[in-house]
C-alpha cells in the first residue's frame, strides 16, 4: 500500500533521480536502507514505469511538432521500427499508442530545426501508413511549463521545467549520444555509460554536469502510473480562438497556481493548447471543468480527450 512517504519519495525523484539516496533519505526523513527498499518496492510494482530525461531541445535550436493520427490496424512495433528508419536520435523524442477512448490512436512528438523538416517527416509517416489512417491533426509549440505532480508534496517547491524560443547551442555528436543513452533509461550508473559510450567515468559526470549547467537537461525523473498512487491523470488538446488572448493567459496564469496541473503548452496551428492535470476524484474534475469554461468561456471552440494507452518510445 502507497502512504504519505511513498508519495514523498516519489516528489523527490521527480525533481532528480540521480540525486543521492541519502539527500532523498534526508529530504523524506527516513534512513537511507528504508528509502532503498520503498524505491525497490516502487519500481518492482510498476507505479514506477522508468526512468526519463526532461531534454530542453529548443536550446539546441529545436521547435516541438506535436502529430496525431487515427490510425487502426497498425502495431506499436511497425511504428517505432518504421520511426526509427527516418529520423536520427535528435528529431523522435515520444510516440505513445493512445487509448480507444480518444479520437486519436497513435502521438508522435517531433523535434526539428526547420519547418520543411518536419514537414518531410510528417509526409512520410503519413504516406507510409495512408492506408490505415483515417484522419490526422498537427501543431507546433510555442511555449511550454512542465510542473510535474506538485501535488506530492504541497510543503515543499517543486522545479519548474521552462521552453521557450528557440536558441542555438551546438553540442558534440559524443554528447547526443549520451543523452540518448539517459533518454533510454536516465539512472543508468556513470560507470555503464562511460563503458558503452568509451569514456572515462569522469568524463561523463562533467558531460552531464555541462548539459545540465546548459538548460540542456532540465531534469532527471521517473515516468509514474498515477492510478496506482490514487490519482487520474487527464490530458486534453483545445483550438482556442487566438482573439481571446487575455482569457488564454489568465487561463495560463491559472495552471501555474493549480499544483493539480502538470503541464500547458501553448502552440500554433489547428490545435493551439495542450493542458493536463491530475485529479483524486470526480468532484475534482468537475470543479477543474467548471474553472477551465469559467476562464476561457467562448474562446474554448474544440477539446479532444487524449489518453495514453502504451508508450512506445
Amino acid at each position: 500500500m502507497m502512504d504519505e512517504k511513498d508519495k514523498l519519495i516519489l516528489f523527490e525523484l521527480l525533481q532528480d533521480c540521480r540525486q543521492p539516496i541519502s539527500q532523498i533519505a534526508k529530504a523524506v526523513r527516513l534512513p537511507q536502507q528504508t528509502v532503498s527498499y520503498r524505491i525497490k518496492k516502487l519500481e518492482d510494482s510498476k507505479v514506477i514505469k522508468k526512468y526519463a530525461v526532461n531534454i530542453n531541445y529548443p536550446k539546441l535550436g529545436y521547435s516541438r511538432h506535436s502529430l496525431y493520427l487515427d490510425i487502426r490496424g497498425v502495431s506499436a512495433e511497425e511504428v517505432d521500427k518504421y520511426l526509427k528508419q527516418i529520423t536520427d536520435i535528435k528529431e523522435i523524442s515520444c510516440c505513445y499508442m493512445l487509448h480507444e477512448i480518444s479520437q486519436w490512436k497513435l502521438y508522435i512528438s517531433v523535434w526539428t530545426k526547420t519547418i520543411n523538416k518536419y514537414d518531410d517527416i510528417q509526409t512520410k509517416i503519413i504516406s507510409k501508413f495512408k492506408n490505415k489512417i483515417k484522419n490526422y491533426l498537427s501543431f507546433q509549440s510555442v511555449k511550454s511549463y512542465t510542473y510535474f505532480a506538485r501535488r506530492l508534496n504541497p510543503k515543499k517547491k517543486p522545479k519548474i521545467d521552462f521552453k521557450g524560443d528557440p536558441e542555438n547551442i551546438e553540442i558534440k555528436e559524443i554528447d547526443w549520444k549520451l543523452l540518448d543513452k539517459l533518454r533510454l533509461n536516465s539512472k543508468t550508473p556513470v560507470v555503464k555509460l562511460a563503458h558503452e559510450l568509451g569514456l572515462t567515468a569522469n568524463s561523463v559526470i562533467k558531460k552531464i554536469d555541462n548539459l545540465k549547467k546548459m538548460g540542456i537537461i532540465e531534469r532527471f525523473y521517473p515516468i509514474i502510473d498515477m492510478k496506482k498512487i490514487g490519482f487520474t491523470e487527464y490530458t486534453y488538446i483545445s483550438r482556442i480562438d487566438p482573439s481571446y488572448g487575455i482569457e488564454l493567459e489568465k487561463f495560463i496564469k491559472y495552471i501555474e497556481n493549480d499544483p493539480r496541473f502538470i503541464i500547458v503548452i501553448k502552440a500554433v496551428g489547428y490545435v493551439n493548447l495542450y493542458y493536463a492535470f491530475i485529479v483524486k476524484d470526480r468532484y475534482e474534475l468537475s470543479e477543474i471543468n467548471e474553472e477551465i469554461h469559467k476562464i476561457l468561456g467562448k474562446a474554448l471552440l474544440e477539446t479532444y480527450k487524449i489518453e495514453v494507452d502504451e508508450m512506445i518510445s
